[in-house]
């Protein structure tokens, strides 16, 4: 029984006319993309069998249609359109197949058509794929064309063929320019006048030469080629014709339609060389592979069509596909391609195949001469130890400038003593290289010993190593006269291992104590800190803490919260020490924000009071609080682990249990300094204990104090003979790196982050162990630091310099602002609507990395591409 012929479906796809006319005043653009296509239509059920098809594990009945069906195109096209008939109609969207085009004039209103569109979708259980989805941008490629505000431009991609035609250098590749062109000839004014010195170089017994009114001619008829009336942009409605060839090297295509003249206009060109592999192939394979390459590069044109496309082809050699044949896997696939497609392939004589075949024969094609001859099959890149030519050649060229030891070796040391060359039966010569103990001996070159330490320390395979170990990979090899002094101030000067390594000779500047103000009434010189994130207790989730800095020793102990303001602490000052001790003479604290804000310093300088915060990241500066901290720290673990909520109302029982004990300073409890006498914490057993008299106990109450001033010179003594400070070698004008543990780095990753960045300047020396630097502007952070958290940069002539801070990149068509060159994406965040990318700048260190917008980086598209394909970014 013989099937009768499925009946095809009259699809209804929108004319580029049509695209045109909707997009005028559409200024910005979202392409989405339909994720599985065809697969999302279900196959009537009861109709599954007619679509079966058997495999070695048995017959399978599809539920879903697939491609290669007949009529697939147009049941998807109708699905699509009527699932988005409403939205059609209101002219703000196009569809064609699985492409989805939204346009509007205004960002507004085209926010509220995209959540429109997707919220359909996801109704409809349709999916994107995210890949090839684009959302409000003024550019976009739907259908073969480029799509910008007032314009449908053709794709550049379609005219890579004709733009990338390299120039003949043969009187035959000409001919075969020429041939492509004269099939062009009627659409071209003054065609003859333009095409005439190439003309020329055709004529029998004329010397070929190139000369510049052939380039001319060459690349105006290049443009010619792509510019309308000649070239045509392809309208979805009517027929289209692709012309296609193959030769031993490459397959060119056109694709045609007529135009208003009923003309055969180009719409495209392509022209694409075999690979190795593929010259290998059969001719009818080439010669259908040109068909295929040619249905897959314009099948967003094709597949769907209302009309067959007509394929024009010297299809003599695929005549071999006429007759049942075994087809291997390749050949399989592409016939379940073509089956995709509504296609006649039509015989055409070789000869008029002008514009393929020229196409595929056109100059700058590799032309497979040399294909499997003279093959290396194993490599030197596959053995362990391949010849470093270029570095060879340098050695050698450097040995004729050293004429010394070619002298030595050349007399055998009979005209010249020279111990340190050795004895001359330890030299030899290997093909123009000197060996010493067979090392290769590298002549006088600081280049030369730079790139070859370099190759031996900071290639990925050496991983930065030590002076000993970068010494004994050289020395394995080569050899030269104070190698080891030159390897030495190499890795002393490279600022990779500076910023990255652990720093196993710090800075070590000790500690320097505060001194006595001597005044020896208590509370005159006090310091502050917070001790943070308790637990919440009547409403508090912090403790501010205050500690007699110079006498007494004393704590005073405050409930407060963590978000405590600059006022909120004046007011705990002036409730829990002003009422009971006075104003202060000098404060000293860390940077927290209620110390460095303005209302606090305002206060203190109307008061006359001193303020000393600490340098960035130095807690030292405050080491009495800190010591305090630590106590207090410990009660609320003893005390409050298992009722945490009561640590508020225990607060006061620990500032007694903390000024009652005796202080290892002054040798006596805070209250005796204070009060000169001790409170009673417990009963006494003694029935008539003694008191002094009210002289006694105001006379040893001063010497109690005054005696504070001995006792902080003595703890200042003992603290400087167990931590002895070493001198600071740094000066003013001196680069030194930070360290980075304090240091809040946009990186993905801690575990990344250098042990130091820098260099910064020194530009004011402050103190012993203080020192203001240079940043950068960008930075939010208090400019002097402690010498603990600095370390020296060191470069030096071996290494060369590291950070060369180049100039920016001349730009033409840069007005304003200046353009440097990136080295990679760091990172990446939102601020707004806006994506912001951390760049690292090449030639600029770590602490130079700027948050810039995708705006920035146009001429960075490779590197912001993969960053956002590794980190999976629309």
């Amino acid at each position: 029984m013989r099937a009768r012929p499925t009946r095809r479906d009259a699809v209804e796809l929108p004319s580029k006319s049509d695209i045109i006319d909707r997009l005028k005043g559409a200024t910005i653009f979202t392409k989405l993309d339909v994720r599985a296509g065809y697969n999302n239509v279900r196959i009537k059920e009861g109709d599954e069998w007619k679509a079966a098809f058997i495999t070695p594990s048995g017959l399978f009945e599809p539920t879903v249609m697939f491609f290669g069906l007949c009529n697939a195109p147009a049941t998807f096209q109708n699905m699509m359109n009527d699932l988005f008939r409403d939205m059609l109609q209101e002219g703000w969207m196009v569809i064609y197949m699985d492409d989805i085009l939204i346009f509007s004039d205004n960002v507004e209103d085209h926010h509220e058509r995209t959540r429109r569109a997707l919220q359909r979708l996801k109704d409809s259980d349709l999916f994107l794929k995210a890949e090839k989805c684009e959302f409000d941008r003024q550019e976009v490629e739907f259908l073969g064309s480029i799509i910008r505000p007032g314009v449908v431009a053709m794709d550049p991609v379609k005219l890579k063929a004709i733009i990338e035609w390299e120039p003949p250098k043969t009187v035959k590749q000409v001919q075969a320019f020429l041939g492509f062109g004269n099939f062009y000839r009627r659409f071209i004014r003054d065609y003859s006048k333009i095409v005439r010195p190439l003309t020329e170089l055709t004529k029998k017994d004329q010397p070929f030469l190139w000369t510049p009114d052939c380039q001319k001619a060459f690349d105006t008829l290049k443009k010619r080629f792509t510019e309308e009336p000649i070239l045509q942009i392809p309208d979805p409605e009517k027929p289209f014709q692709i012309e296609c060839d193959a030769s031993k090297v490459a397959t060119g295509a056109v694709l045609r339609q007529q135009g208003e003249d009923g003309l055969w206009h180009p719409c495209a060109y392509l022209s694409k060389s075999f690979t190795p592999a593929e010259r290998n192939y059969q001719i009818y394979d080439r010669e259908l592979l040109a068909i295929v390459r040619a249905l897959e590069a314009w099948r967003h044109f094709l597949q769907g069509s209302p009309h067959p496309t007509e394929i024009l082809s010297d299809h003599k050699n695929l005549t071999y596909f006429r007759t049942a044949q075994k087809l291997n896997r390749r050949q399989a696939r592409w016939h379940l391609f073509l089956s995709e497609f509504n296609i006649v392939i039509k015989h055409q004589p070789g000869k008029s195949l002008t514009q393929a075949d020229a196409l595929s024969r056109r100059s700058g094609h590799d032309g497979g001469e040399n294909d499997n001859k003279d093959v290396v099959l194993l490599g030197p890149e596959l053995f362990a130890k391949a010849v470093n030519v270029e570095l060879q050649e340098r050695i050698r060229d450097s040995k004729l400038r050293d004429h010394s030891v070619v002298e030595y070796i050349t007399l055998k040391g009979k005209a010249t003593k020279r111990p340190e060359f050795g004895k001359p039966e330890d030299w030899s010569d290997d093909d123009g290289i000197l060996l010493y103990k067979n090392r290769v001996y590298v002549p006088p070159d600081n280049q030369l010993y730079r790139d070859i330490v370099k190759m031996h320390h900071d290639a990925p395979i050496m991983g930065h190593p030590g002076v000993q170990k970068t010494y004994d990979l050289v020395k394995r090899e080569y050899m030269w006269p104070g190698m080891r002094k030159f390897i030495v101030q190499y890795v002393k000067g490279c600022a990779a291992c500076q910023t990255s390594k652990v720093n196993t000779h710090p800075i070590k500047p000790g500690l320097i104590p505060i001194q006595h103000s001597g005044d020896i009434r208590p509370f005159r010189t006090i310091t502050m800190d917070y001790i943070t994130d308790l637990p919440e207790s009547d409403g508090f989730n912090a403790v501010q803490v205050v500690v007699d800095h110079d006498v007494s020793k004393a704590a005073v102990f405050s409930p407060c919260t963590k978000n405590i303001t600059a006022e909120g602490a004046m007011d705990i000052l002036q409730r829990d020490v002003y009422r009971r001790f006075g104003l202060p003479a000098k404060v000293i604290s860390d940077r927290g924000p209620q110390f460095i804000s303005k209302a606090f310093k305002e206060l203190h300088n109307s008061l006359g009071i001193e303020t000393a915060l600490s340098t960035a990241y130095h807690p030292q500066t405050d080491g009495e609080t800190e010591r305090v901290n630590q106590e207090l720290d410990l009660a609320l673990r003893l005390y409050c682990a298992n009722n945490p909520e009561n640590w508020a109302k225990l607060l006061p029982q620990f500032e007694f249990a903390h000024n009652q004990r005796t202080h290892s300073v002054t040798g006596k409890s805070p209250f005796e300094l204070l009060y000169g006498f001790q409170p009673e914490a417990a009963g006494t057993v003694r029935t008539n204990p003694k008191h002094p008299s009210t002289e006694q106990r105001l006379q040893s109450l001063q010497e109690a104090r005054e005696n504070t001033i001995a006792a902080h010179a003595q703890a200042a003594a003992a603290m400087s003979r167990r931590l002895p400070a070493a001198q600071v070698p740094l000066k003013l004008g001196d680069k030194v790196l930070l360290d980075t543990k304090n240091l809040r780095l946009p990186y993905v990753s801690r575990k990344l982050i250098p042990k130091r960045v820098g260099p910064f300047t020194v530009v004011k020396v402050l103190g012993p162990v203080t020192f203001k630097l240079k940043l950068p502007e960008k930075w939010k952070i208090h400019p002097v630091f402690h010498a603990a958290l600095l370390t020296p940069y060191h470069t030096t002539k071996e290494h060369g310099p590291d950070y060369v801070r180049p100039p920016p990149i001349p730009t033409p068509e840069l007005t304003e602002g200046a353009e440097w060159e990136v080295e990679a994406i760091l990172s990446h965040r939102t601020r707004g609507t806006q994506k912001q990318y951390l760049v690292a700048w090449k030639g600029w260190p770590a602490s130079e990395n700027s948050w810039e917008p995708e705006r920035h980086l146009k001429n960075a598209q490779s590197i912001l591409r993969n960053y956002k394909k590794r980190h999976k970014l629309s």
